[in-house]
């Protein structure tokens, strides 16, 4: 049974969410943007509640609108799980008959089996406490009655939800009353015959081990003597010492797992650094539930990739890929996303103090296109997914240029989840339409020549249907290096003027042609050139009007709740 819709009603941070899910979800979002309460909703629905006594809920689960509002007389909170066959007959006879046998069971029009499971919580004025209640509904929405209580440890067992936590200890994981490890420990295939021989075996070890050392004797002799106190039965072999275990059962407790070192040592996991004894507890995680899971299960991973260096989260993916059943993976690195396929990124952000979510097939990309985002953004700069604005520049001058404009105004544009992006290589009109499905805020900076002028065309369609700010901006000279040297800085470029460069500029500066010509004459500098522009607005010279309005209305699009 794979969940397809997932629908949140005020709980924490969400007021109103609906997901559509596929095989495997990657939620991607800033820190507070929902993706933690995703995961614990389906954590909490689908294996917290178990029945309609207490709550499991807390006071801080409800959704508080503004700074006085009470959980008391906050509204429900209502998660939705919409459990669906992709296509007619994909649920196996028994698993159908099963539901058919507690009335869960919906088929649409289209011949799809469904299951729709709701669970609320509210605060009950008379019981003056939370309660919670769950339910199984119809297609239209209605509650079905006459629904026995062992229905929702049917649905639990059906679809077995497994959680794992950024925090991934592995002192705590691998210990033997640990969730994923003890049922290897528990689980023998040796027969009475073979246990009694490895007893006895551990017998001898035992006692070759006490008899060669010899100190231990004076310890038994000692110890004998608490019978001249506590009367006790055990005669001469009242007190004995274990070197080792002698009962399988105990040597089985104390097994513990070792990784060994670049050297060869072998070193229990616990010890080794928080990035390894993480990926421990994730192959843990997997071995489990490729040897111990009931039913189809519904696996949820929070940052999977915590402290793990940059290459080996690259290669994390195809071992997450390997992980049985359902996912949905909340996770804070571009580099992970560089490896996941683009039709499973989720984006949740907020759009007017709500949680939302974007997607890339909202983009509606052709396969060029997607060529082109799978290049220029998700392998090579899946961070910039993770952006609230995006400004536009083309090339990299407007790249260099922003961030340290920004700095020296007094404002840090990483603060505000601001990234420059040079869309030269690729194509404007792409990473609009990233960012509009995605729900980025963009602003544009183009030049004024003939891709300029392409590329503003491209802005102004993209924009028809779009009312607010201002996100375009455009130079009126052909491109930004001659926009500087209008602007007061063209004795920078000048600086770079050679006896050939100079060869090639014919106009006299109060040509109009001459910024034109000058910029080409040094254009292997213009990098060069920019750096001393920066220094020299670092110094005290007056930043180009244009520039500074760009970056002011990006600041304010990444400020809008």
């Amino acid at each position: 049974m794979k969940l397809r819709h997932l629908h949140i009603q005020n709980f924490r941070g969400i007021n109103n969410l609906e997901l559509e899910l596929s095989n495997t979800n990657v939620l991607v979002g800033e820190n507070n943007s929902g993706k933690t309460a995703v995961l614990d909703a389906l954590r909490l629905s689908l294996r917290g509640v178990r029945s309609r006594r207490g709550c499991i809920f807390t006071a801080y689960d409800f959704h508080l609108s503004d700074s006085s509002s009470d959980p008391t007389t906050a509204p429900p909170i209502v998660i939705k799980l919409l459990f669906r066959e992709d296509e007619a007959g994909e649920w196996d006879d028994e698993l159908v008959a099963r539901l058919n046998r507690i009335k869960i069971a919906q088929i649409d029009k289209n011949g799809l089996t469904s299951v729709i499971f709701k669970v609320d919580a509210r605060f009950d004025p008379v019981q003056q406490d939370f309660v919670q209640n769950w339910e199984f509904l119809n297609l239209d929405g209605a509650v079905l009655t006459n629904i026995n209580d062992s229905a929702i440890s049917i649905l639990q067992n059906e679809v077995s939800y497994y959680y794992l936590a950024a925090l991934r200890d592995a002192t705590k994981h691998f210990d033997p009353k640990g969730t994923y490890w003890r049922p290897f420990l528990k689980e023998s295939e040796l027969t009475e015959e073979n246990k009694n021989e490895i007893e006895k075996k551990l017998a001898e070890i035992n006692e070759l081990i006490i008899s060669s050392h010899g100190s231990f004797d004076k310890v038994i002799e000692k110890l004998k003597e608490v019978q001249q106190v506590v009367p006790m039965k055990g005669g001469d072999n009242l007190v004995s010492v274990d070197a080792i275990p002698s009962r399988l059962f105990d040597m089985l407790e104390r097994a513990q797992v070792n990784i060994n070192t670049g050297t060869g040592a072998k070193i229990p996991v616990a010890r080794h650094g928080e990035g390894t004894q993480s990926l421990a507890v994730l192959t843990l995680f997997n071995a489990f539930l490729q040897s111990w899971n009931n039913g189809e299960p519904f696996v949820a991973l929070e940052e999977p990739e915590s402290h793990l260096h940059p290459c080996a989260i690259r290669a994390l993916w195809r071992l997450i890929e390997r992980i049985p059943g359902q996912k949905i993976i909340s996770t804070h690195s571009g580099d992970l996303l560089s490896e996941v396929p683009p039709e499973s990124i989720i984006r949740l952000y907020r759009k007017s103090n709500c949680v939302t979510s974007g997607r890339i097939k909202d983009a509606k990309l052709d396969q060029k296109k997607l060529r082109q985002f799978n290049y220029h953004i998700r392998t090579t700069r899946g961070e910039l997914l993770f952006s609230r604005c995006w400004i536009l520049g083309e090339g990299e001058s407007e790249v260099t240029l922003f961030p340290e404009l920004a700095r020296t105004a007094g404002n840090c544009i990483e603060k505000y989840g601001i990234r420059c992006i040079g869309y030269r290589q690729s194509d404007i009109s792409l990473f609009i339409q990233v960012a509009d499905a995605m729900g980025i805020h963009w602003i544009a900076l183009t030049d004024n020549d003939g891709q300029g002028k392409s590329d503003q065309e491209k802005i102004r369609k993209a924009l028809e249907s779009r009312n607010g700010d201002v996100v375009h901006f455009s130079m009126p000279e052909d491109d930004i290096e001659q926009h500087l040297c209008v602007s007061g800085f063209s004795h920078v470029y000048e600086s770079f003027l050679t006896k050939e460069s100079l060869a090639n500029i014919s106009a006299n500066p109060t040509d109009p042609e001459y910024y034109s010509q000058l910029t080409k004459a040094v254009s292997k500098h213009k990098i060069s050139a920019i750096h001393k522009v920066i220094e020299e607005i670092q110094g005290g010279a007056i930043a180009p009007e244009l520039l500074m309005n760009t970056l002011k209305a990006a600041i304010r699009c990444a400020e809008i709740p």
